[in-house]
């Protein structure tokens, strides 16, 4: 993967952990499904290969987390993401 490519996958990632991890009071749920809807359907019409590979660089970014919650959270993005593998 290129540069580009994996510093896209760090950014998606990175907003699944915000939006997921923030307190429903700052973000509700649905406004973070909103947000992240439009990504979902976008990424379903990749074709699989290319879903597995930005699956394998979101657990990349999940192993480079220190911290339990936002690795377990990086770790399931893929999931979040619509079973992206």
């Amino acid at each position: 993967m290129t540069t580009l490519e994996r510093a896209l996958a760090k950014a998606l990632t990175e907003i699944v952990i915000g939006l997921d991890l923030s307190a429903d009071d700052a973000i509700a749920p649905e406004a973070a499904m909103e947000v992240l809807q439009p990504v979902i359907d976008l990424l379903h019409d990749l074709p699989k290969q290319n879903r597995q590979a930005l699956a394998e660089l979101i657990n990349q970014c999940a192993q480079e987390e220190t911290d339990p919650e936002r690795h377990l959270t990086a770790w399931e993005a893929p999931e979040t993401l619509g079973h992206l593998a």
